[in-house]
């Protein structure tokens, strides 16, 4: 018998339309001969429904307009999976045998769904519990790379309460002018601003105080962007070839998904040694960090002096048209419909 895979879309997310973006591509290229597919489209409120919306519907957001069925997880082992709701109140239950959580940033990336469907006892695709709310944090991610000998760009974290004047004598005193600022838990650069004075600092400060209430502050490296996608366990993953970003400026939100300035290299020129050595490196994190099934994990390589240190590791990477993590296992030998059918299986 074929297995039930729901795919798991939108959110109560600052990245809710990437989100879309990706499982659009996902419903398009999912083996349904292997698999029998369901999709829970859920919206910025967090309401969930079970939908047949079309690729295309899911990718506009027009999905919301159908004549969708309210739905709820349930929590209990033995529906293992979904309570849909009839108009008289009812509800129907509809087994599922794996999720596929095609989610970006908070209430999906962070470890929240992952629980919820651990009680369930119907398994993720992707990292657990505890990869994932530990990688969504990119300070506690931080932390426990340095413990492990794993290179991280330099810098500092406040809390909401911050006092922006004290935040700019830090940066002064510590590396100076140009500066990252960042919300340690949100992704898809949500939030994330490059600031060169103090001035800056203040709005930049604001804004990403908007997405989190712990903020990261690093200093800003004029770096190569490379990035590398891992798929496996935690015990035995394994590395794709590496890519590398190219692009004028930051690679913010609006680079990635509105003004498509940035262009992939894959793969990235650089020497068979050094690649080796980011590959082993991001092997390396995703053991470290508890992650499974899949990551891309970011490097920054210095322009200057050379020095590769790991940026961030993204524990349910993008699958849109422009999203690196499926291009690069194309590269590498694994196709998108291969690829998923390869995650589905690591999560059982």
């Amino acid at each position: 018998m074929r297995q039930t895979v729901c795919i798991l879309f939108g959110g109560n997310s600052s990245e809710h339309e990437v989100s879309r973006a990706s499982a659009s591509n996902v419903l398009r290229q999912i083996d349904q001969d292997k698999f029998n597919v369901i999709t829970v489209g859920i919206t910025k409120s967090g309401s969930w429904y079970v939908t047949q919306a079309s690729p295309d519907e899911i990718k506009s957001g027009a999905w919301e307009k159908r004549r969708n069925k309210a739905c709820v997880p349930s929590p209990d082992p033995k529906h293992h999976g979904l309570l849909a709701f009839n108009k008289n109140g009812d509800y129907s239950v509809t087994r599922v045998d794996v999720i596929y959580p095609v989610l970006h940033g908070k209430n999906g990336e962070d470890g929240t769904v992952q629980g919820l469907f651990s009680l369930a006892g119907i398994p993720c695709v992707g990292p657990g519990i505890l990869g994932s709310s530990l990688c969504m944090d990119k300070v506690s991610t931080k932390v426990v790379l340095e413990a492990g000998g794993i290179p991280v760009t330099e810098g500092f974290f406040v809390r909401k309460n911050y006092d922006a004047e004290d935040v700019h004598k830090k940066i002064t005193e510590s590396f100076g002018y140009p500066a990252v600022i960042k919300p340690s838990r949100a992704g898809s650069s949500v939030g994330v601003s490059l600031v060169n004075n103090q001035a800056e600092l203040t709005k930049a400060l604001e804004v990403a105080a908007c997405e989190d209430d712990k903020i990261l502050i690093e200093r800003a490296v004029d770096a190569r962007e490379i990035e590398c996608a891992v798929l496996g366990t935690t015990e035995a993953p394994e590395a794709s070839c590496l890519g590398e970003i190219i692009k004028e400026g930051m690679y913010d939100y609006n680079t990635k998904y509105v003004a498509d300035t940035a262009r992939p290299e894959i793969p990235a020129n650089l020497s068979p040694e050094l690649s080796e050595k980011i590959r082993e490196m991001a092997c390396r994190a995703f053991t470290l960090t508890e992650c499974s099934g899949e990551a891309r994990v970011d490097f920054f390589i210095d322009r200057k002096t050379g020095e590769v240190t790991l940026n961030e590791i993204n524990t349910l990477p993008g699958f849109t048209d422009i999203s690196m993590y499926p291009m690069l296992w194309g590269a590498s030998g694994i196709n998108y419909t291969d690829l998923i059918t390869r995650l589905i299986e690591l999560a059982r």
